[in-house]
């Protein structure tokens, strides 16, 4: 949609009913009850919402090269560092747009903050910010150790600018599992989100998304192809955000056993290690295969030497979330295979592409702390493109 006004938010007193609706137990009841008759609306335009605001960049530079960022944040648990880190950070702080994963706004894990828009206001860059879900409990594995009750309890993708941000629209992808029957109980579907800038009377599109973990190839490529198909028409097209394309389908357990154990049989244990930074040579083919038919340039966009995400068997957190997807002997198994690499090794699964603009520099900036914190379980990463 265009954006007309200068700023919108999300607001909402839904919060009253979040245990009456974590009391169904299917979904299909849920749709068919007397309470969703009488706030189906409501729940719609909160879901289906978009927020902004076009007032916090003051400044519009005419500019030849621009640098793009995009780092999942992991929900802003660490949000007073990271509005640090971006001010700090020296390849940061030339950050002219930034596409900002996995964002909270009112959930009790990030002490109800709305992230993107602290975010923007710190930075002085305009925002648009799309929610996926309202989330009805505490959070995932690891993120239910608090007390604080959800308000908004909204989750989804934002993205910032320096420049006046014209156009936006939070996009639908095909989804691949009913998130009202997950752990993570909520309402609402993965979406992604496409906003429109001009600079040097130039208009760039961009799409962020997070694609779902729970995933086969062909799953991220629909996801991702949905994102591709919506972005506006525009002389400059980006694409990127956290694509989990860690090569595995993490649907049910026991098609990760099948796929370890072919995994070994045809390209062995260090082969398969490797290909975590190569998804697009074999296990990945149908996303890297779509952007590659679409005219998207993804490898002088991304800083192919360095992981954005580690697999570390060190870190109590990634062996409680691995045993959710694996039975305890493959754990166990695991760890005695990753010994030759310290029990850690890196992915790349997040992100950029382009087409109409030439890729000048990308990087990766691995680890980023303040004060010893960890500032997300994601590296950020940042390409330059001429205009």
């Amino acid at each position: 949609m265009e954006l007309t006004s200068d700023k919108h938010y999300i607001n909402h007193n839904l919060n009253v009913y979040y245990n009456e609706i974590k009391s169904f137990s299917k979904k299909k009841t849920f749709l068919n009850s007397p309470f969703y008759s009488s706030h189906h609306q409501e729940l719609n335009e909160v879901i289906n919402g978009l927020e902004w605001d076009n007032t916090l960049s003051k400044t519009f530079p005419n500019k030849e090269i621009l640098r793009i960022v995009s780092w999942n944040i992991e929900r802003g648990k660490q949000l007073d560092y990271l509005i640090d880190y971006f001010k700090t950070e020296k390849e940061l702080t030339k950050a002219d747009v930034i596409l900002v994963i996995e964002t909270d706004n009112g959930m009790g894990r990030t002490k109800n903050r709305n992230v993107a828009k602290e975010l923007a206001e710190a930075l002085q860059m305009n925002y648009c910010f799309s929610p996926s879900y309202l989330v009805l409990g505490k959070g995932a594995i690891g993120e239910t150790e608090h007390s604080d009750q959800n308000t908004l309890a909204l989750h989804g993708t934002a993205i910032l600018s320096k420049y006046p941000i014209q156009f936006a629209e939070g996009i639908e992808v095909p989804p691949v599992k009913e998130v009202f029957h997950s752990s993570e109980k909520r309402l609402g579907c993965k979406k992604g989100l496409v906003a429109q800038i001009e600079v040097n009377n130039k208009t760039i599109s961009f799409g962020a998304i997070h694609i779902d973990l729970s995933s086969t190839a062909q799953d991220r490529a629909k996801q991702l192809g949905a994102i591709i198909s919506a972005l506006p028409k525009s002389d400059i097209q980006i694409v990127g955000g956290d694509w989990n394309c860690g090569t595995f389908n993490l649907r049910r357990k026991w098609e990760i056993i099948t796929q370890s154990f072919s995994k070994l049989v045809t390209i062995g244990f260090a082969g398969a290690i490797q290909h975590y930074m190569t998804p697009e040579l074999k296990f990945e083919k149908p996303l890297f295969n779509l952007l590659t038919e679409k005219g998207f340039d993804y490898n002088t966009y991304n800083d192919r030497t360095k992981g954005t995400l580690y697999f570390d068997m060190n870190d109590m957190l990634t062996n409680e979330k691995t045993a959710k997807f694996i039975p305890n002997f493959l754990v166990k198994e695991l760890e005695r295979r990753l010994k030759p690499w310290n029990g850690c090794v890196p992915l790349k699964i997040d992100w950029l592409a382009g087409k109409g603009a030439k890729s000048i520099n990308a990087q990766t900036i691995e680890k980023p702390q303040i004060n010893n914190t960890r500032l997300s379980d994601h590296n950020p990463i940042y390409v330059d493109i001429g205009i």
